[in-house]
């Protein structure tokens, strides 16, 4: 009912292609389609527990703008990092 048609993908993938001055994360099910729309950005792959409606293993990827500074962690895990309210910072659980 809410899904977009490939177009809607296309659109949506020219207009954050056009954003200039910003870095930007798009999230996406992990599909060969999506992939060719953001195949010149830096990505990362990930799975993790999707729990709604039914249980099931989500397969994720998320694409950076190039003006991005993706964490120096080999191999990281998107979902193991914890924004860590009393200091204001990020962590890591490894």
């Amino acid at each position: 009912m809410n899904h977009y048609e490939n177009d809607d993908h296309e659109i949506v993938s020219d207009k954050i292609k056009n954003i200039k001055n910003i870095q930007w994360i798009v999230s996406y099910d992990n599909v060969d389609e999506i992939q060719k729309l953001y195949s010149d950005y830096p990505k990362k792959q990930f799975s993790f527990k999707h729990t709604a409606y039914k249980s099931r293993i989500g397969r994720e990827i998320l694409f950076f703008s190039n003006n991005l500074v993706q964490p120096r962690i080999k191999d990281y895990d998107p979902v193991k990092f914890k924004k860590e309210k009393k200091i204001k910072s990020i962590t890591y659980i490894d």
